[in-house]
């Protein structure tokens, strides 16, 4: 699987936790790993989540 470790990108949200970003593509490398399922901390449909943080898809990593 790549890694995201120079585009990972966080955002702290209005509820005073922490949502995950990644772009369309980065979701599917993630998804393509045939053990993302294997832990019930992750869900591929809405709300999306990655080791229990919630998932936002952005076009790119220049949200604000």
């Amino acid at each position: 699987m790549a890694s995201f470790n120079e585009t990972f990108q966080t955002d702290h949200s209005s509820r005073g936790g922490v949502v995950l970003h990644f772009t369309p593509a980065e979701w599917r490398a993630v998804l393509a790993d045939r053990g993302f399922l294997a832990s019930g901390d992750n869900r591929f449909e809405a709300p999306r989540r990655l080791m229990g943080l919630p998932v936002e898809i952005v076009p790119d990593h220049r949200f604000g």
